[in-house]
């Protein structure tokens, strides 16, 4: 039964789809994620994926409201860091993220009506000394139905540089707009 471990180990290392791979990636459920309070914690053990070794824990946990309809998932990373073993060349993160359904809770059935919120916020820095910030100042909103997030708003801030990432007014397309220093251009989305 519960908690289950779930161990994914490359051992000394294997190559799959052009990658080599090496170590383990171990996560432990406290059981279903289905059921509010559960959570699933990802850590790594010796893991790396071609020259790049992956550090760090990573918690996803059900934060649904008890007899809410409204489903929350909280994600968590904690102490991350990526280094290329090659340089020593390292980035670092941690940061926690909050998925909250705000609309289509009545129809688990049927996705298409589902609208997501996002709020949060993450830091990291690398090994030149570069730190930055991300924090959601209006929550992000994301529909099953768009690719893209429509709407919200992203205060970044690299070193001593702040900017805004606006996704705009809830429309369904591929552009935000970044502004930095007061001086703002469109981008397009991936």
């Amino acid at each position: 039964m519960f908690p289950k471990k779930v161990v994914i180990d490359f051992g000394a290392g294997c190559t799959a789809r052009e990658h080599l791979r090496k170590g383990k990636i171990i996560t432990v459920y406290s059981g279903p994620l289905y059921i509010p309070g559960n959570t699933a914690v990802t850590t790594f053990d010796g893991y790396q994926v071609d020259s790049f070794k992956i550090e760090g824990k990573h918690t996803i946990q059900n934060s649904t409201q008890p007899g809410s309809n409204q489903r929350s998932f909280t994600r968590i990373v904690e102490n991350a860091v990526v280094t290329n073993v090659n340089t020593n060349f390292w980035h670092s993160w941690s940061g926690v993220l909050v998925m909250k359904q705000v609309e289509g809770n009545g129809t688990p059935l049927f996705p298409l009506d589902d609208i997501y919120h996002f709020t949060g916020n993450k830091k990291g820095e690398n090994a030149n000394g570069k730190k930055w910030t991300s924090t959601i100042v209006e929550p992000l909103v994301k529909a099953f139905t768009c690719r893209w997030i429509s709407k919200g708003t992203v205060q970044i801030r690299v070193n001593d540089t702040v900017g805004v990432l606006d996704f705009g007014n809830g429309d369904c397309d591929n552009t935000a707009t970044i502004t930095v220093n007061g001086v703002s251009r469109v981008i397009s989305l991936r």
